[in-house]
């Protein structure tokens, strides 16, 4: 008998079981009621270790490069979260007085950030359909990766810092995010009434995240991710670490996070040929987030829609979220568009990001004033256990096929964390 593979099996069966056990702690909730939806809102911030107090106010925003195309212009912003935390974006603003729209396109997970080919196509589209975007590169992608050419980098994807710190990578990508929302607010050239947001994977994450924490949007497209928290964390597989909520297996679901956003108008959206998120899930999903707009007699502001697409945005996809948020800020239906919308030449929108600019780990230390050791790991942080007891690597296999088994277990323990507050509230 293979003694260490029986072992790993034994634990990832504890782990299934805790995690069942986790769900069936749960009741039905209302987040059509105020109370409930209050409770969903305090659960959300818990999962991100998240507060108001995170959110920075954005200290500059520096135009760096601007390339004109036919009818709008691509803007290269450099701006500062915190002192010396620095950040890119691009904006896609149509040529006009008016003021207009503003969306904030979310990037999912990809290294290369904002300039990755299906996020730039969605910037020139709905520039071209008349609405204002700005595409972030979010901490450690894109032009704030440090490690471009690397493989997984301790900025973003194998970030423990955060962990480290009482922090979550995701709680300080979302605090970011409505630091700038509430930057652009000011801005003149745009309606403050009129703000939206729309992302895939990640983005689809961070969107979800904004329909409960970010008032000031009115629109959410979000795609490539709505479907359930316990499905995404039991993944046997290494995440990147923005997407891991400490103890998320006893906090608020995804449906009921997305319900927060209701009676606004918000759009759902899955690939029927995703190979990350299962259609049956999003559907399952999106049925109790329409429950909600129903309770409320907002049906019409809600939209499930599947797409013979894959998982990353494809033109069928650009050609729905744009129809969708345009049709919602100005009542406006474009024509779908026929082709991707992509810059030829990528090489105008790289921003230089100072070389004093604060690592993730940096931003951490100074947020939390605890120090984080280097290269610690996230099973020293979240440690793995099995009947109670801390799992010796020696007697498990190191891996089952999809990455390190000792840091999918310490995923597992980040989601099934328990914290004195969970433990008392049934979610």
């Amino acid at each position: 008998m293979n003694s260490k593979w029986n072992k790993s099996t034994e634990i990832f069966d504890e782990y299934e079981r805790r995690f069942a056990e986790a769900r069936a702690e749960k009741g039905m909730s209302r987040p059509w009621e105020s109370a409930e939806k209050e409770r969903i809102v305090e659960s959300a911030k818990r999962m991100l270790r998240y507060d108001d107090s995170l959110v920075p106010p954005i200290r500059e925003m520096t135009e760096i490069v601007r390339t004109e195309y036919n009818g709008y212009s691509a803007i290269q912003y450099r701006f500062e979260s915190r002192k010396n935390m620095f950040g890119s974006a691009t904006l896609y603003l149509p040529c006009s007085k008016e003021r207009f729209p503003l969306v904030f396109v979310c990037c999912g997970h990809g290294k290369e950030g904002r300039l990755t080919s299906s996020y730039m196509a969605m910037g020139h589209r709905l520039a071209s359909c008349g609405l204002a975007a700005l595409v972030i590169d979010n901490i450690g992608q894109g032009d704030r990766n440090r490690d471009r050419d690397g493989g997984n980098t301790p900025d973003h994807w194998m970030a423990t810092a955060p962990f480290k710190c009482g922090l979550t990578l995701q709680g300080l990508i979302v605090a970011e995010t409505v630091g700038l929302i509430r930057h652009m607010k000011k801005d003149k050239r745009f309606d403050p009434e009129r703000f939206a947001a729309c992302g895939n994977s990640g983005g689809g994450t961070l969107t979800m995240f904004l329909a409960a924490l970010c008032p000031e949007i009115s629109v959410i497209a979000s795609s490539g991710y709505p479907s359930e928290i316990p499905y995404i964390l039991q993944k046997e597989r290494e995440h990147c670490a923005c997407n891991l909520f400490v103890g998320a297996a006893y906090e608020a679901e995804m449906w009921e996070i997305y319900s927060t956003f209701a009676p606004k108008p918000l759009l759902l959206e899955g690939g029927i040929d995703d190979n990350l998120i299962p259609m049956d899930l999003a559907h399952r999903n999106a049925r109790k987030v329409r429950n909600t707009y129903i309770q409320m007699g907002a049906e019409d502001n809600f939209t499930f829609e599947l797409t013979n697409t894959r998982h990353s945005w494809e033109l069928e996809d650009i050609n729905l979220i744009s129809r969708f948020l345009s049709e919602r800020l100005t009542g406006f239906i474009p024509a779908d568009a026929t082709h991707l919308f992509a810059a030829d030449d990528v090489t105008p929108f790289k921003v230089p990001i100072p070389e004093r600019s604060l690592t993730t780990a940096g931003l951490c230390e100074y947020l939390s004033g605890v120090t984080c050791p280097e290269d610690v790991k996230l099973e020293e942080i979240f440690v793995p256990t099995f009947k109670g007891k801390p799992i010796d690597r020696s007697e498990i296999q190191e891996d089952v096929g999809r990455g390190d088994i000792m840091r999918v277990f310490a995923q597992f323990e980040c989601a099934l964390y328990r914290s004195e507050k969970n433990a008392k509230e049934e979610i």
